[in-house]
């Protein structure tokens, strides 16, 4: 990974392996109240690409305690905080519903640079503070030349131990369980039962290489599909008293984009931790 930071001439500029371990622990929540039209509207226009109606916003909170790469000369071992956002799309091949990532909010410059140039997912740098209970994003702007803080979103839910599925095949059940109180119907409480393992089960995404002549261009775009390999994964548990709040930032203003206004409601989560092994996808389109 350290190569990609040798841009001068007698360095090479890539330096990945085609192979990623990482082990996280993962806070996974099912956000209700989203404008469809919003969400469907985030997703770039391809035939592949469908949005699930009424399906809910998905937000992913992730501590990776161990990062590594089979093509890094160095052997280093990463450890970073990340926050991502994501649209449910059908799945391509399967009747199980896949992510589409919006925006995934970074702390480290190597996964930030490794996971944007190299898989071609939406990343940023940021401030992403994961604590017992709370979790909070920001960013620096500098609007005219005056450097201020910003911050994206908060959340918060009970750190009391919650109730553990003993297989991740309950997981879908148990989840199905607690959407069921949120008052939503019989279909969205199916499709959360489904997403169970989506955040580490297929991940769509496009990945585009820039026209270097016009910047506002992509010379390449590339429809990829990911699908880690679950390695030692421990048991989820659902989460009680979760809550995200979007603030209006200058920048982002997910809020005001996704929620027109009404207030993120939290149907489901769940924590669990998982080795993953990340390959650079298959690409099922190019154009």
């Amino acid at each position: 990974m350290t190569e990609f930071f040798g841009l001068p001439a007698f360095k090479r500029m890539y330096g990945f392996g085609d192979t990623a371990t990482l082990r996280t622990d993962m806070l996974v929540a099912f956000i209700g109240g989203a404008d469809a039209r919003a969400l469907a509207g985030a997703v770039p226009a391809h035939r592949l690409l469908r949005p699930i109606a009424r399906a809910p916003l998905v937000v992913v909170q992730s501590e990776f305690t161990s990062a590594t790469d089979n093509g890094d000369p160095d052997d280093n071992v990463y450890r970073y905080n990340e926050v991502m956002l994501a649209v449910v799309v059908e799945g391509v091949g399967t009747a199980v519903p896949a992510l589409f990532p919006l925006i995934l909010f970074v702390d480290h410059p190597v996964p930030l640079v490794s996971g944007r140039e190299y898989y071609g997912f939406p990343k940023v740098l940021g401030e992403v503070a994961l604590d017992r209970g709370a979790a909070a994003v920001r960013y620096t702007h500098s609007p005219r030349g005056e450097e201020k803080v910003a911050t994206v979103l908060e959340s918060r839910w009970d750190t009391r131990p919650g109730i553990v599925a003993r297989a991740l095949s309950g997981l879908a059940d148990m989840l199905a369980v607690a959407v069921r109180g949120a008052g939503v119907d019989e279909d969205t409480i199916d499709l959360v039962g489904a997403l169970a393992l989506a955040p580490a089960g297929q991940i769509l995404n496009v990945r585009q290489r820039p026209d270097l002549s016009n910047p506002r261009e992509a010379r390449v775009s590339e429809l990829t599909r990911f699908a880690p390999r679950l390695i030692d994964p421990g048991a989820p548990a659902l989460v009680s008293g979760y809550s995200l709040e979007l603030r209006d930032d200058p920048v982002w203003s997910l809020e005001r984009r996704f929620f027109r206004g009404a207030p993120p409601r939290t149907l489901a989560a769940f924590t669990w931790s998982v080795t993953m092994k990340v390959t650079t996808g298959e690409v099922l389109d190019t154009w």
